[in-house]
């Protein structure tokens, strides 16, 4: 019985089924089946997107985008992850790559390139607000004392750019004017920086110190006549005319103290005139240190006479191994030249941060 039954299912089964296993093989009927689940699927698809858009566009028209920005905002999060990215160093090695990129260079150079981009910057320089920034960015004490140490900066580099051509000349005369004298007096020839075989010093020749004369010579004759004109303006204000043969006394006396003063106080203390500072020499003692006020007075004193004897007492040092004239053979000084100084520092202690 039990068989029987199991018989009459299978045989139920099989008649229940056969329609759609034909439907199956049939490729028409399948077709149609597959074109039908597409259209269906289709259709479902569509409307979805319709419903998705339909939900989105309600969720941004209302209070959910500014309660999400307040939040990010409050919460601080753009400044935490950008710290993130900063501490790790992430960030650095975004710009980097992006600035490397081939096509951000291109895209640089097409933006700055572009007339519209031009035109804006010509606006912007030319508006009032930028006069208006650049007047109160040039009255700031930083950038003042800036444009101030530039400008020392480029004034002194022009000047110790002139100072050292003029020295440099009048060192390489110093050889060119000792060359003759020394071969007549079989004597070697020697640079002008050459330094003397006795004590390693370069001495200073004549090319290098009659400029420096020429310049204090100068510098006293304004002294004089400041000193004059002072002297004549008390004069008349006390309404007293002095004799001629007085006035050419006082005059002299006048002249001679000035000298005195002048050479002998700056080849004491110093040991350098003013001219002697622009050619860049130095008078010293044997202890290479300046020489004492008996010293220099006695040079002082060496040095009129041989001025007084048509400057013959100058021409020792065209043949001297240590450059001497007379007054430094009598006064026991030697002149030599002094090293350039060292570049001034372009800004101050309290230059610009």
């Amino acid at each position: 019985m039990a068989a029987g039954v199991g018989r009459i299912r299978d045989a139920s089964g099989r008649l229940v089924f056969a329609p759609m296993r034909a439907a199956a093989r049939s490729s028409r009927v399948g077709g149609v089946v597959r074109s039908g689940m597409d259209g269906v699927t289709a259709s479902a698809g569509g409307r979805l997107e319709t419903e998705v858009e339909r939900a989105t566009e309600a969720v941004l028209a209302g209070p959910l985008p500014e309660v999400v920005a307040r939040s990010l905002v409050e919460q601080r999060v753009i400044e935490r992850v950008v710290s993130q990215l900063v501490d790790s160093g992430e960030l650095d090695r975004m710009v980097s790559s992006a600035v490397a990129d081939v096509r951000m260079e291109r895209l640089v150079r097409e933006v700055a390139a572009s007339a519209a981009v031009q035109q804006m910057l010509v606006d912007a320089v030319e508006s009032p607000a930028a006069a208006d920034l650049t007047e109160r960015l040039v009255r700031r004490p930083e950038i003042q004392r800036a444009i101030e140490d530039a400008v020392a900066a480029a004034l002194s580099r022009r000047a110790t750019t002139l100072v050292d051509r003029v020295v440099g000349a009048a060192r390489r005369m110093d050889a060119r004017l000792e060359s003759a004298p020394r071969r007549w007096a079989r004597r070697p020839p020697r640079s002008g920086s050459q330094a003397s075989a006795q004590a390693g010093v370069p001495y200073a020749g004549l090319g290098s110190r009659i400029p420096g004369l020429l310049v204090d010579v100068v510098a006293l004759h304004i002294v004089y006549l400041v000193g004059i004109a002072m002297v004549g303006l008390t004069v008349a204000l006390a309404n007293w005319t002095p004799s001629h043969t007085l006035a050419d006394a006082l005059a002299a006396a006048g002249w001679a103290a000035i000298v005195a003063v002048y050479f002998t106080g700056f080849w004491a203390t110093a040991g350098q005139t003013p001219g002697m500072a622009l050619l860049r020499v130095r008078l010293v003692g044997t202890d290479a240190e300046p020489p004492g006020w008996g010293r220099s007075l006695l040079r002082l004193a060496a040095s009129l006479v041989a001025v007084a004897l048509l400057c013959i007492g100058f021409l020792p040092v065209l043949v001297d191994d240590r450059r001497r004239a007379l007054q430094d053979l009598v006064a026991g000084t030697v002149v030599i030249y002094e090293p350039a100084p060292l570049p001034m520092p372009v800004s101050r202690q309290h230059g610009v941060r």
